[in-house]
């Protein structure tokens, strides 16, 4: 059993957009009998944490988030993570002390909703949010629900047990377009998620694998991954190549996970629009990135007339990140090759947040991580 530290803590809080710094707060106490106190490993920002530390994410969260603003109240993000629980409440009875663990998502389920009731906790209608709601993995403690922490098997380093969850939402993706043994399948963008999705879709029994970024170092990975043919969308005409590669007549599947805000190297909505020009008729388009706000263009017309269905995929549950985390432990499929940054000290979270952002600057695929 691991000592728990007991006074202050470093973590990393939010101000106001832009405004953020490394306090010492105190260690947080384990005062409910089904909560668990984790000390964090490693830790990494996600572009949607990058985002909302700048006020550039419009999320679910915003209203809670100006509260917090107006009261002065700061906010400790981090939802990425790796960590061990050194402390438990008397009625855990899933997890015990030493188990690594990490979070399904950015927020919890509340339990008693009509939704968490039928079973359908993602979908909660009074969810709490971590760095509004609740204190964040910016920390070197954090303390977390037992229902709200998912124990990972041995295999996974520590770090590629940190950058799960971003991986978990792409099983959701895959089942969505009802991949079938051979269909040809277009991956557009190849962050973290295009390339979660490359390698289930490999699982689920794809043939032609495409994958198409505007970075040579993602690209790499990709055909690392298993990637039959990899575009260069920097200097090629992704929707020309993509109707030669299939005889003309398009893709079964294509996902968008390139599309999202420009400021962080991502589509807006450009993706999306050729995702409908390189799919067959018949064929399926899945928005697997979160799309920038604002109203996206489609050709209705083609639509209809080629009768493409268009899906967004259900949010991700628990067991997509044990199934993810198996995958790994396995190795059937791989989260190393894309961590290309990982700093030491929790003061280095500023740095990583950069990098984060400006991935194409830096080189970097995965977000930057932080050893704590």
């Amino acid at each position: 059993m691991m000592k728990v530290k007991r006074g202050t803590m470093k973590a990393w809080r939010m101000y106001g957009f832009g405004e953020h710094r490394l306090d010492e707060v105190p260690v947080p106490e384990v005062n409910d009998d089904r909560a668990v106190l984790i000390k964090i490993k490693v830790v990494q920002p996600s572009i949607t944490d990058a985002e909302v530390l700048k006020g550039d994410a419009v999320r679910e969260a915003s209203k809670g988030m100006a509260k917090c603003l107006a009261e002065g109240k700061p906010m400790q993000f981090g939802h990425e993570y790796c960590g061990e629980v050194v402390q438990a409440g008397n009625g855990v009875t899933s997890l015990q002390l030493g188990d690594r663990v990490c979070s399904p998502s950015g927020k919890l389920h509340c339990g008693s909703c009509s939704m968490c009731l039928s079973g359908r906790n993602p979908e909660c209608l009074t969810p709490r949010y971590y760095g509004v709601d609740i204190p964040g993995a910016f920390a070197e403690y954090m303390c977390l629900p037992e229902w709200g922490v998912v124990k990972v098997p041995n295999g996974p380093t520590d770090n590629e047990v940190a950058a799960l969850q971003a991986i978990d939402s792409c099983i959701a993706s895959v089942q969505a377009a009802e991949v079938k043994m051979g269909d040809t399948v277009v991956v557009l963008g190849q962050g973290p998620v295009g390339l979660g999705i490359l390698q289930i879709a490999k699982l689920a029994g794809a043939g032609l694998l495409v994958a198409v970024a505007r970075r040579p170092e993602n690209l790499e990975i990709s055909r690392k991954y298993g990637a039959n043919v990899t575009i260069n969308a920097r200097d090629t005409n992704v929707v020309g190549e993509v109707k030669r590669l299939t005889g003309g007549s398009g893709a079964d599947v294509v996902f968008d996970a390139a599309g999202g805000s420009p400021k962080y190297g991502l589509s807006g909505f450009d993706t999306v629009q050729q995702a409908f020009q390189m799919v067959r008729p018949e064929g399926r388009v899945i928005q697997s990135a979160n799309l920038p706000p604002g109203a996206v263009e489609l050709d209705s017309v083609l639509m209809r007339r080629n009768q493409i269905a268009y899906k967004n995929p259900r949010r991700s549950r628990i067991a997509d990140l044990q199934l993810v985390a198996f995958w790994v432990a396995c190795g059937r499929i791989q989260i190393g090759p894309q961590i290309t940054h990982v700093l030491h000290g929790l003061e280095k979270l500023g740095e990583a947040i950069e990098i984060t952002e400006n991935k194409a600057k830096h080189h970097a695929v995965n977000p930057a991580q932080v050893v704590v």
